[in-house]
C-alpha cells in the first residue's frame, strides 16, 4: 500500500494506492494518527481511487481507523470508492455516524461548506 498526503487549501487529503494487508493496515493507522496529530486538520478527505484490495485480515483494522475518525466533530469525507468498497463501508457504518461518501474529490471538498443534508431514515444513497 502507498499512502500519500497533501494539503489542498485547508483540506488534508490522504490518497491510498494498492493493496492493504494486516501489516499495511497497521502502518495506515500509524500514519493517519501521526499526520493528523502534526497537521491538526479540520477537514480530511480520503481519496480511494487507487485502492485495489483490502485483505480479510486487514478489513477490521482498516475500518476501525476510519470509524474512529468518523467520530470526530467534522467527519472525514471519502471519495472514488469502488462499488465493492462502498458496500464494505455501508456494511460497517452506523445509523448515527454514516460515512460521508462522494463520487469525486471535488464534491467531497465542497461538501464541507455545503449546508447539512436532511437526515433520512435507513441507508443513504451515494452522494454526488
Amino acid at each position: 500500500m502507498n499512502l500519500r498526503t497533501r494539503l489542498d487549501g485547508n483540506v488534508l487529503v490522504f490518497e491510498l494506492e494498492g493493496n492493504i494487508d494486516f501489516e499495511s493496515a497497521m502502518q495506515f493507522r500509524d500514519s493517519c494518527v501521526e499526520t493528523i496529530s502534526k497537521q491538526n486538520p479540520q477537514r480530511i478527505v480520503f481519496n480511494l481511487n487507487g485502492l485495489k484490495f483490502v485483505g480479510s485480515s486487514a478489513i477490521n483494522q482498516f475500518i476501525r481507523v476510519l470509524r474512529d475518525l468518523n467520530s470526530k466533530e467534522v467527519k472525514p469525507r471519502y471519495c472514488h470508492l469502488s462499488s465493492e468498497f462502498e458496500r464494505l463501508f455501508r456494511a460497517y457504518e452506523t445509523a448515527r455516524k454514516p460515512f460521508e461518501i462522494y463520487s469525486s474529490e471535488v464534491d467531497a471538498k465542497a461538501s464541507f461548506d455545503a449546508p447539512p443534508a436532511p437526515r433520512r431514515r435507513g441507508r443513504r444513497p451515494l452522494t454526488n
